[in-house]
């Protein structure tokens, strides 16, 4: 029963790491993002972001975005090149998966 408790609370702590990363990725990145006027709002991106050994973005994919439009379309690459000139220091977890979004 304990070992139950224990592995309980290792997911938690585990999944509020990666939401706190979550919210730190999209303030520091959304205050850097040039956001394309065509985009209609609200949107959400999904990114996975691969790190070098410097902790640089070395790789941003976009790897599911809403609303699926033809404006979403063009402007996801653009939003990935964003978030690798944006990619904020002391990242350390590699890849990284996050959602960014934008309501207004």
């Amino acid at each position: 029963m304990r070992a139950v408790v224990v592995l309980g609370l290792i997911i938690c702590a585990g999944t509020a790491r990666a939401s706190e990363l979550e919210v730190l990725l999209s303030e520091k990145i959304g205050g850097c993002l040039v956001i394309p006027v065509d985009i209609a709002t609200p949107f959400k991106v999904t990114f996975e972001v691969t790190l070098d050994k410097a902790d640089k973005a070395q790789t941003v994919a976009v790897v599911a975005y809403e609303p699926l439009s033809e404006s979403m379309a063009k402007a996801a690459p653009i939003l990935a090149h964003g978030v690798k000139r944006c990619w904020p220091q002391g990242i350390k977890t590699n890849p990284v998966r996050f959602t960014f979004s934008m309501d207004e």
